[in-house]
């Protein structure tokens, strides 16, 4: 016998948070979050999502009371707000490889979508598109970079054996540094260096906290035409860089002024998930030794944001990031760069990403059902 519970106790609640560990064996290339930061990114009085939208936590257990899975009903108020659509989403999916426990949280999912007004659901989304999103369908022997996800093979047949259908593909590009061809290095270097309007300037990463209205500016702009785009919340951002900052490279993190008007942003950050799953998410003191120590082995970067706000494109700004990044990272200790994610159906940037002879390394999906 199958029962869905709503989490609503401390207990529950832990339960929830730290279910993965029993569907992810030692030797996954599965990532865990870092604990103390998920447990509050998931406590509604904690969570800066809860500020602004509500979830439903969800746990499916056996009839000796042994968690099988887990789901949250999301509601982003947000997204609706702006596309005015009545679509709900689900996340933090997780769940033994049994089609029924599946479907029962799916479905508890669903009711409770549907209960509050939406008429569809999209997942997963953890809990928006501004954070983990999508279920890995390509690649499962590399591990997951910074911020993206990895998940067992078997959840694609779970979910699409309980009737969601693909919404959309999100990819991940991938670029060996020593495979840059010199000619297109020098090509880029000319077109992003002969508009003297144009000026790349490092954000103040020790004072990045005086950057956030420009980055969350140009963030929700640059974007906004995109497949299911919202702006990020100011204190969202603020949360998520508080916690990149001890990791930004200064000559990875740019700011673009166009006659001295920020209007666009590029970064890219060493990928540390090798180091968080060295120390298992924990942080305690041979946490840390662990994770400083493999801190140092990293040697891939991941692109995560690079935009430009639309009046300012195709002036030379996207080739003065280029070339600034791949400039600073070829002949260095990273060997390989990692764009993602991008839309499938993003096809200016893959026509961007064809030139620099970038491969199409993962893919990850977003599905729908109607209610």
């Amino acid at each position: 016998m199958i029962r869905i519970e709503t989490v609503n106790s401390p207990k529950q609640f832990s339960e929830f948070v730290r279910f993965p560990l029993r569907i992810y064996a030692n030797d996954s290339p599965w990532v865990p979050p870092m604990w103390s930061d998920e447990m509050k990114r998931l406590d509604p009085k904690q969570g800066p999502f809860f500020n602004h939208s509500d979830a439903q936590f969800f746990l499916a257990r056996d009839a000796n009371g042994n968690p099988l899975g887990r789901i949250a009903a999301i509601k982003f108020k947000i997204h609706l707000e702006i596309y005015k659509d009545r679509l709900g989403f689900f996340g933090f999916f997780e769940c033994i490889n049994d089609q029924d426990v599946a479907d029962q949280l799916l479905k508890t999912a669903k009711k409770w979508l549907n209960e509050n007004g939406l008429i569809k659901m999209r997942g997963p989304t953890s809990f928006t598109i501004n954070e983990q999103i999508g279920l890995l369908i390509e690649n499962f022997d590399e591990p997951p970079t910074l911020l993206t996800t990895w998940n067992p093979p078997y959840y694609q047949k779970l979910l699409e054996t309980a009737g969601l259908v693909k919404a959309e593909d999100l990819l991940a590009r991938e670029v060996v540094l020593s495979d840059v061809d010199p000619q297109y290095l020098s090509r880029i270097n000319r077109i992003g260096s002969r508009n003297n309007k144009i000026s790349i300037r490092k954000a103040e990463i020790n004072n990045i906290e005086n950057e956030i209205d420009i980055l969350v500016k140009v963030y929700g702009e640059a974007w906004n035409e995109n497949w299911g785009a919202v702006p990020i919340s100011r204190n969202e951002f603020i949360k998520l860089v508080i916690d990149l900052k001890p990791f930004l490279l200064p000559d990875c993190t740019l700011i673009a002024e166009y006659d001295g008007i920020p209007v666009g942003i590029c970064v890219a950050i060493p990928d540390i998930n090798v180091a968080i799953k060295a120390c298992n998410g924990k942080l305690g003191p041979l946490g840390l030794i662990r994770f400083m120590m493999a801190r140092r082995r990293t040697d891939i970067i991941r692109g995560v944001v690079g935009g430009v706000l639309k009046p300012y494109r195709r002036k030379g700004i996207e080739s003065a990031f280029s070339s600034r990044v791949l400039n600073t990272l070829i002949g260095s200790r990273y060997k390989r760069i990692e764009f993602s994610w991008m839309l499938e159906s993003n096809y200016r940037v893959h026509r961007v990403l064809d030139s620099i002879g970038a491969q199409t390394t993962k893919r990850w999906r977003v599905y729908e059902i109607d209610l």
